[in-house]
């Protein structure tokens, strides 16, 4: 089968064929104009449609030049009016900059999620104990520190899921710093600032950080040099409602963490049901380099982490 072949007859004429191998080449999307027959007069057989699938197999297999992205079609637009009243808002350069940078993480990247829940009964319980003492250091408690302080414990048990994919050189880079990207939903959209060294700091350290963090984003104070650098990537929802989602991975990262609104749900323990508050989470991670297996045991681990958060940790 050759990609340039085409069958051309003087009387308009179609191709030489059996019923039964036209039969096939219609359920198939076969064009036997582009089909070389074998036999006598040009007519086409099975072994030729056999051919034609062989050769269209080992082109979709072809391996893609390193890091070329495949063509997407052009955009068209559609006059929606038509069909009743509109109104139009230009794009603004984030949303811009947003829409490509979300496409180039979903078509470049494998995404798979890992979902869970974790127990929030021993968060909470040393939140309401000690919420009183951080308040008078400035710092408002939330499960979020909690969350962050755990994953940290996690990410150096799991130091896969603070990499990065350097294709062109074939390598995987290791990070030995834990910089958390931290997604905030301004409205202008989603920007995601990084909280430096947060394995470095307490829990009334990342308390404060994450309240600066949040506001200086969305009064548009953060500077440009704060939003790169990340290893990791955490998109709370829980101030929002909604539970499981499935986050977009904020490459050059592998992985990002997904946290929705904690809801009070029956756990059966011991035999007994009785109610839990549960937080939702997501894990997406890029499957080129992390199997199921790993991310299945990282989100059990975190989940761990959470539920058995040291009080130690909390005092500081």
């Amino acid at each position: 089968a050759a990609d340039d072949y085409a069958y051309h007859s003087s009387t308009g004429a179609p191709p030489p064929a059996s019923p039964s191998v036209r039969k096939v080449a219609r359920e198939l999307g076969i064009d036997l104009t582009r089909v070389r027959g074998s036999e006598a007069g040009g007519r086409i057989t099975m072994g030729d449609l056999r051919a034609v699938v062989q050769h269209l197999q080992q082109v979709a297999a072809r391996p893609a030049a390193a890091g070329a992205i495949l063509p997407r079609p052009a955009p068209v637009s559609i006059d929606f009016s038509k069909w009743g009243p509109v109104t139009k808002q230009p794009l603004t350069s984030l949303r811009r900059a947003i829409s490509k940078k979300m496409t180039l993480s979903w078509t470049t990247t494998p995404h798979v999620t890992q979902f869970d829940d974790a127990d929030l009964t021993t968060v909470t319980q040393l939140k309401e104990k000690y919420a009183a003492q951080y308040k008078k250091l400035g710092a408002r408690l939330t499960p979020t520190p909690f969350v962050i302080a755990a994953l940290v414990t996690v990410l150096k048990k799991h130091p896969m899921f603070n990499a990065s994919l350097d294709e062109a050189a074939g390598e995987m880079v290791l990070k030995q710093y834990y910089h958390l990207g931290i997604a905030v939903d301004t409205e202008g959209g989603l920007i995601v600032p990084v909280l430096r060294d947060a394995d470095k700091k307490s829990l009334a350290e990342l308390s404060k950080q994450l309240q600066d963090l949040a506001e200086r984003t969305r009064a548009r104070k953060i500077q440009a040099e704060e939003l790169q650098g990340g290893t990791f990537t955490i998109s709370n929802q829980g101030g929002i409602g909604g539970a499981h989602f499935t986050p977009v991975i904020n490459v050059p990262e592998v992985a990002i963490l997904g946290i929705g609104k904690a809801a009070l749900k029956p756990v059966v323990r011991q035999g007994k049901i009785e109610p839990r508050l549960l937080l939702p989470l997501g894990l997406s991670y890029d499957h080129r380099v992390i199997d199921g297996g790993n991310a299945a045991r990282f989100i059990r681990d975190l989940v761990e982490a959470i539920e058995q958060f040291p009080e130690a940790q909390v005092k500081g």
